[in-house]
């Protein structure tokens, strides 16, 4: 989203920030400040404790977050919101306020019924309330989020150098080890970069490491997009079930692949291929986003 923020303030749009969580070190390496409203933790709960831990711990933790972001589009009283996850979503519908949604979930992502249930709803909630539902994806075809429009990746424009890098490994929250991973990619005679590692300083965008690489190994769908856009290999190791999610629908992409284990990530490194790059479709969304705003506020 920071990729859209940037586009819409480099053409005079006053933006503000909000959502929290393990990017927002990225929004302040940016120049820019984020609320941070209730977190809710809906997959440590359902993956450790399950549907009783999320009604417990998830369901009021939701409201909480929701009310929260209600009150604070009532302080900034924007023009549009630019929602992309389903709490700011819930809010901006609860009060009646214009807002686009932009979201990879399509349903098909998951075989626990709980869950599929759950992306069922999350998606036609948005899909009525919303005026836009954007739908990025790297993949060809199904699964998609029937109704919802289709654009390119997002990724952040790259403004600097591409960096020299051989294997670009970024973990995510939900991660296997990713020092036991680092260790195995280099007795295999690479040279890996550990975002995050001891030698690592936190950059205002990952997109020159990632365009540099030879080789992206990571979890997260983010680092996916910005890998597509690159034309850069990726390799995604699914700890989630919305990351197992992406990593099945990219199954038969070119210059995409997923691994479960270490063994796994050894037997795939002598068969990788690049991708084709794909457009960002970050223009698209501040395109829209600028055409419904007027010239206003816009909250993201």
């Amino acid at each position: 989203m920071l990729a859209v923020v940037d586009r819409l303030e480099a053409t005079g749009y006053e933006t503000v920030m909000a959502g929290g969580g393990p990017g927002t070190k990225f929004v302040e390496e940016n120049g820019h400040t984020e609320y941070e409203p209730a977190a809710v933790a809906f997959v440590e709960d359902f993956q450790d404790g399950g549907f009783l831990d999320v009604l417990r711990n998830s369901g009021p933790g939701l409201y909480d977050r929701v009310q929260e972001y209600r009150s604070w589009y009532r302080a900034q009283s924007p023009a549009l919101i630019l929602a992309d996850g389903i709490s700011a979503a819930i809010a901006a519908a609860a009060d009646d306020r214009e807002y686009l949604y932009v979201s990879h979930d399509p349903a098909a992502f998951y075989d626990n019924p709980v869950e599929r249930f759950g992306a069922v709803i999350r998606n036609r909630l948005a899909m009525r309330t919303a005026t836009r539902f954007l739908l990025p994806k790297v993949w060809d075809g199904d699964p998609t989020v029937p109704g919802a429009e289709v654009i390119a990746p997002l990724a952040p424009e790259r403004d600097a150098a591409e960096r020299d890098i051989d294997v670009l490994l970024v973990p995510s929250a939900f991660s296997i080890d990713p020092d036991r991973l680092a260790d195995t990619l280099r007795a295999r005679g690479r040279e890996v970069t550990l975002v995050g590692g001891e030698a690592w300083e936190t950059e205002p965008t990952l997109q020159p490491y990632i365009a540099g690489a030879n080789l992206v190994v990571c979890n997260g769908y983010s680092t996916v997009m910005e890998a597509a856009v690159a034309g850069t290999p990726c390799l995604v190791l699914p700890t989630t079930s919305e990351q197992q999610g992406v990593a099945n629908a990219l199954s038969g992409t070119r210059g995409f692949y997923s691994a479960t284990s270490l063994d796994d990530v050894e037997s795939l490194l002598g068969d990788i291929e690049p991708p084709q790059p794909q457009p960002n479709g970050a223009g698209r969304v501040a395109e829209l986003v600028a055409g419904y705003a007027d010239g206003r506020r816009i909250v993201r």
